[in-house]
Parts: structure tokens; C-alpha cells; sequence
């Protein structure tokens, strides 16, 4: 592992712990579910299993939905 991917799984792991404590505190609302989901995105790209993460916290109305839409806006780093 490279220190590029080091800082992005240490940053990725920093997001899914406090993602956890605002889910299972219950204190988890959409606008820090879309900051956390940003954040991650920004620090992993869309093209990565790491944002399952996400998927068992995305139980409001439309979450999902806004989730995959934010997911389609973003540029894939994908080399064809």
C-alpha cells in the first residue's frame, strides 16, 4: 500500500466511524448523512466499494435516491 491509498483508507475509516456514531446514536439526520456521503466521496471517488458504507444508513424517504444521484454526478477516475 502506497501513502496515498494509506491516507485515503485512514480518511475513509475516520468517515464510517463517525458515520457509525451518528447512526447508532440515532442521531444521524440527512444533513450530516449527505456530509459524511460527500466527504467520503471527495476522499475515495465514485468508483469504489468503500460507499456500501452508506447503504445500511440510508433510511430516510429519498436518501438512497439522493445518494445514487450524487454517485452518477461524480466524475469516474476509471481508465478505459
Amino acid at each position: 500500500m502506497n501513502a496515498v491509498q494509506k491516507k485515503r483508507d485512514e480518511a475513509l475509516n475516520a468517515i464510517g466511524r463517525e458515520l457509525d456514531d451518528f447512526y447508532f446514536s440515532g442521531r444521524l439526520d440527512f444533513e450530516t448523512f449527505k456530509s459524511l456521503f460527500i466527504r467520503a466521496l471527495e476522499a475515495a471517488g465514485p468508483d469504489t466499494d468503500d460507499l456500501e458504507m452508506f447503504c445500511h444508513c440510508a433510511t430516510g424517504e429519498g436518501w438512497s435516491d439522493w445518494m445514487i444521484q450524487e454517485l452518477q454526478k461524480a466524475p469516474s477516475r476509471r481508465v478505459a
